[in-house]
């Protein structure tokens, strides 16, 4: 679980640039949250919020601060880029920065690469138990420019963006049966509403 925090460390020149990229590509008027891993104090993630983006009613989020964590493949090679996360969802979902936050959370601590087609499980379901979508399915970010992302890159480090869909429990099945090419072709056909929280599965 994470708890919101009363402000934000003080950040970084290259913390802030971050920060500046991602609002460059959200637009809008930005609120930046400071959230606090429940069990270790010492552990937290900022937040980017930009209220209706990319459209009215929905807000725009970013991770600021998860890039300066260096992933791993299996192999134990360090990820060439450093990555960040960015999701979209109806402002009326007022817990879901804490979602995206305990997704940074679960890579910070288990130090994993992150990469198009990896899945974060239960992230949803924390704070939304009911729900038919319990996993975070990251993919590259489609919602925002036409479906451009640009990445970050000064002072020789680069960071892209990952994108972060919510995923039933048959669909990750289908992710780990076929590989997540399956799922974005399933997604593209029935084309759900993934900003419905109780939706059928695409499989």
């Amino acid at each position: 679980m994470t708890t919101l925090a009363p402000e934000s460390k003080a950040p970084s020149p290259l913390h802030k640039a971050i920060a500046r990229h991602a609002l460059s590509v959200f637009g809008g008027k930005p609120l930046v949250q400071a959230y606090h891993h429940d069990e270790i104090q010492t552990l937290s993630i900022d937040l980017l919020e930009v209220d209706d983006s990319p459209d009215d009613g929905l807000v725009s989020y970013s991770t600021l601060g998860l890039f300066e964590a260096e992933l791993r493949h299996d192999d134990g090679q360090a990820m060439q880029t450093r990555i960040e996360l960015c999701a979209e969802m109806p402002d009326d979902l007022d817990l879901w920065g804490n979602v995206l936050a305990t997704a940074a959370f679960t890579l910070l601590r288990g130090g994993q690469a992150a990469i198009p087609g990896s899945v974060l499980p239960g992230c949803v379901a924390e704070y939304y138990p009911d729900t038919t979508v319990p996993h975070l399915y990251l993919c590259v970010p489609y919602s925002w420019h036409g479906g451009e992302f640009p990445r970050f890159e000064q002072d020789g480090v680069l960071v892209n963006w990952l994108q972060a869909v919510p995923i039933s429990e048959a669909e990750l099945a289908l992710v780990e049966r076929q590989g997540h090419e399956a799922l974005e072709d399933a997604l593209l056909e029935h084309e759900p509403d993934i900003y419905d929280l109780e939706r059928d599965s695409v499989c």
